[in-house]
């Protein structure tokens, strides 16, 4: 089993046509074509990883970023924030 737990989420704000997963590895890994699903307002959203990128962040952190095709309309930031997704391969 791969488990995320998602820490944050946004739109990537120099390609906005991603939406990024930023978080951590659980447990198992992580690779481009798995899925994960996470509830929003009543429903369940899928999503597919396009890309992984390491995400540095201040002291030297670095957290895992998932990155997925943003939708036309655009996803909310925050979207999963403080959930833990089960990643799955297909």
């Amino acid at each position: 089993m791969n488990r995320f737990k998602i820490l944050d989420s946004y739109a990537d704000p120099v390609e906005s046509d991603w939406f990024v997963f930023e978080g951590e590895l659980i447990k198992g890994g992580a690779k481009m074509g798995m899925t994960f699903r996470v509830p929003d307002a009543g429903h369940t959203l899928a999503f597919r990883i396009q890309s992984i990128r390491f995400i540095p962040r201040a002291g030297g952190q670095l957290l895992l970023g998932l990155y997925v095709k943003n939708a036309d309309s655009g996803y909310l930031p925050g979207l999963g924030a403080g959930l833990t997704a089960e990643l799955f391969e297909e």
